[in-house]
């Protein structure tokens, strides 16, 4: 429900900028750190095969994903009518001269800004953020049956261990494990004090 309600967002709120819509749609879709989309440069996009080659900030492993057309749009059309003149590298940057390239706390601004948008996540400590976008995109791989090492693969993991910590908000998985209470009946004296 969380995701439908970001993507209605980015579908439909026409305050948001473009490099918004762009940034948060690659996350959502790519699972990408926030670091290597500051990172993203006009090399890192194969606009003729639909691919994105990046080199892990984290890891500093080479990681190939799919361009969708829903986020390559949203970044053509940041390139083409939004982005500041500039001859930095980097596709993302500041809206202020002189432009920079942006910082992970810039992303994670814009993703709890159209989080609160689409409001979810409005208590005290709810976790909140461009990591959150990865949990999403795990969550719903796993969902569609897409096997742990391709997922791992995905995230741009070294092992698949580093998964279990995106999988544990996979609730459809998590009920079938459920037991019914249906084979334990309880009688009345247990409510008794």
């Amino acid at each position: 429900e969380e995701v439908s309600r970001i993507k209605s967002v980015l579908e439909e709120d026409s305050t948001l900028s473009l490099q918004n819509k762009a940034i948060c749609l690659l996350a959502l879709y790519t699972g990408m750190r926030s670091g290597d989309i500051c990172s993203l440069t006009f090399r890192s996009i194969d606009w003729e095969s639909d691919l994105i080659r990046i080199k892990q900030q984290k890891t500093g492993a080479a990681l190939v994903l799919p361009l969708r057309a829903v986020v390559g749009n949203a970044i053509f059309d940041y390139i083409t009518k939004e982005r500041p003149k500039s001859s930095a590298d980097t596709i993302f940057l500041t809206i202020n001269a002189p432009y920079r390239r942006l910082h992970s706390s810039n992303l994670n601004a814009i993703c709890i800004a159209v989080m609160n948008k689409a409001g979810i996540r409005q208590n005290p400590g709810d976790r909140k953020g461009m990591h959150l976008f990865r949990h999403y995109l795990a969550t719903s791989l796993l969902s569609y049956g897409v096997e742990r090492p391709i997922i791992s693969s995905t995230l741009g993991h070294q092992s698949p261990v580093s998964l279990a910590p995106y999988l544990s908000a996979d609730f459809v998985h998590l009920k079938e494990c459920a037991l019914s209470i249906d084979r334990f009946p309880v009688r009345k004296e247990v409510f008794q004090l």
